[in-house]
């Protein structure tokens, strides 16, 4: 089997799993409402600038601090964003694991 052969297998696999599903299954419900999406990209908005901020040693507002509460507030008690937001974390977990697995196994030829 090449090594093209087994990352087609793997992508199906994935595609496949449960973590995938979920997700997908997850993201075609909180779609489904405009104001969902609207809301959860000022959501990964504001943490992007905020993550930048702190990254880069740039001093936060309160206002932005305050914005992301209340956005975080929104979503906790949005059933269809809060359960997006969970399959997509163990959706990218599962991917991670994966990558690392990966590398792992071609990191000792780097040495």
């Amino acid at each position: 089997m090449s090594v093209y052969d087994t990352a087609t297998k793997l992508a199906s696999e994935i595609k496949n799993s449960k973590e995938y599903k979920d997700f997908v299954d997850n993201m075609k419900v909180m779609k489904s409402d405009k104001n969902n999406e609207f809301l959860l990209n000022e959501y990964k908005k504001t943490g992007y600038n905020l993550q930048y901020a702190t990254m880069n040693n740039k001093k936060i507002d309160k206002k932005s601090i305050r914005k992301m509460e209340e956005i975080q507030n929104k979503i906790r008690y949005n059933e269809k964003i809060y359960n997006y937001i969970l399959a997509e974390e163990k959706f990218n977990k599962m991917m991670d694991n994966i990558n690392k697995i990966i590398a792992q196994a071609i990191k000792e030829d780097y040495k």
